[in-house]
């Protein structure tokens, strides 16, 4: 399939999705989000693809949102384009797939904060992250959920209070990003990444992502049972029985 702002490749057991419009820094237009949600959609439905990688064309990751679309909209226009980036924001953070953010450039705004909802993140040296809307009037509201179970209040704060950018050391500093590697080489980072987690089975990274996005905000204790509640389930998958004997049969366990 064919989009007007993404490019998406196929590789065996990953998906590369570029933010494809360079020429304006890679902008979540409306145009972007639909197509994103679509190619996401369609890739989820792909068994053999454990991993989805998400960068940029040119030198940025993305500029963010479309504040030229936002100067212009009414109120009420304004208020369904930001529920198209709620839904968005839902999906990534909900996606069974692991995602990847290779982080080629700057990421502004929502660019910033889609690389939040990713799994992992991996930042070239001439990245750099702000969340900007602050300078324009624009409250940084749904960036607060994310970034609040990523570095804590005091450094989300600083960062929203001042709009105020940082460079790739700082932002692995901080928790934004995982590793740090030389210009023009986040994607193939990436991708060694993928075939690292790949090793693993869909059911198992699929049931880890479940527990980690959900007994973050549980109570301790509750989130122990939920903790075990999924084990158990994750033992009555079919794949089960013949991946843990695969395992144990491995070198590590050869005496």
């Amino acid at each position: 399939m064919s989009y007007k702002r993404l490019l998406v490749e196929h590789r065996p057991s990953l998906a590369i999705v570029t933010l494809h419009e360079p020429e304006k820094r890679n902008p979540f237009s409306p145009i972007l989000i639909d197509e994103l949600m679509e190619a996401l959609a369609a890739i989820a439905s792909r068994e053999e693809i454990l991993t989805v990688i998400f960068t940029g064309s040119g030198n940025a990751f993305s500029s963010g949102a479309d504040l030229r679309v936002i100067s212009k909209a009414s109120v009420m226009e304004d208020r369904e384009e930001y529920d198209r980036i709620l839904t968005m924001n839902r999906l990534m953070w909900n996606y069974p797939k692991v995602t990847i953010a290779a982080v080629n450039g700057p990421a502004l705004g929502l660019g910033s904060n889609f690389v939040g909802w990713c799994d992992l993140a991996i930042a070239e040296h001439a990245a750099y992250f702000s969340y900007p809307e602050v300078r324009a009037g624009i409250p940084s509201a749904s960036v607060v959920p994310t970034l609040m179970r990523m570095i804590g209040r005091k450094a989300m704060n600083e960062l929203l209070l001042t709009g105020r950018p940082v460079n790739a050391d700082e932002a692995l500093r901080l928790g934004l990003v995982n590793r740090i590697v030389a210009d023009g080489e986040s994607v193939k980072a990436a991708v060694d990444w993928s075939a690292e987690i790949s090793k693993n089975t869909a059911h198992g990274l699929a049931f880890t992502k479940d527990v980690i996005r959900t007994t973050m905000d549980m109570e301790y204790n509750k989130a122990l049972d939920y903790a075990r509640d999924i084990r158990v389930i994750s033992r009555m998958h079919p794949a089960f029985q013949g991946r843990i004997d695969k395992y144990l049969s491995g070198p590590e366990h050869r005496k």
